[in-house]
């Protein structure tokens, strides 16, 4: 259900409509809307282990367990509103995959603190491109303008106002046929291969 229509979707009302049971032998089961979606987060991050983690290849590793995360969004891109927090549920499963990235950061000689901030910044790269892939299922089960019709409506405004003049990027962009085939994967793959190595190695003194 959440796949499907959102996270915005799931209360113990509508769960309970939908699985045919009635509302207060949910309550009693879940508790609560944030304990319900809780034990959703645990089920999803449950049906798969994350990467082994290896000490030697710091940078391999972290980059294994990210795209595994990116993955995980891919497929349940509900996930990320939910993980994209400062509150997150703390259920088993998002303690194991956060603890393998904080163990390799620990094992590179980091304290536990520094650890952890170096975690949430490389998890907010990929939460933050997740919400990209939200973006993008909600545009493609929304029927309306296509992307290439978006894109070029777009450019014909911004160059009836004058900035593709004032911009020259833009004016490139426009030239090029393809420009507006957004591609998540990519666009991931190609900052996670600079971020990464930014939060390994030491900054120059």
């Amino acid at each position: 259900m959440a796949d499907a229509e959102g996270i915005a979707t799931i209360t113990l009302r509508s769960v309970a409509l939908r699985a045919g049971v009635a509302l207060r032998t949910l309550q009693r089961e879940a508790g609560s809307r944030d304990r319900l979606v809780a034990a959703m987060v645990q089920h999803v991050l449950s049906a798969s282990s994350p990467p082994p983690t290896r000490a030697e290849d710091p940078i391999g590793t972290l980059t294994q367990l990210a795209e595994h995360e990116w993955t995980t969004y891919q497929a349940h891109p509900w996930l990320v509103s939910v993980m994209a927090s400062t509150r997150p549920p703390l259920v088993p499963a998002v303690l194991r995959t956060s603890g393998a990235a904080i163990e390799v950061f620990i094992t590179m000689g980091l304290d536990s603190k520094t650890a952890l901030n170096r975690y949430l910044a490389l998890s907010a790269y990929v939460q933050g491109m997740g919400l990209l892939l939200t973006a993008e299922h909600q545009e493609s089960v929304r029927p309306g303008t296509s992307d290439h019709a978006w894109w070029s409506e777009e450019i014909r405004q911004l160059s009836r106002t004058g900035e593709t003049v004032r911009h020259r990027w833009l004016a490139e962009l426009a030239d090029q046929p393809q420009a507006h085939a957004f591609d998540a994967n990519t666009c991931f793959r190609d900052g996670l291969h600079r971020v990464i190595p930014g939060l390994v190695h030491p900054a120059p003194a």
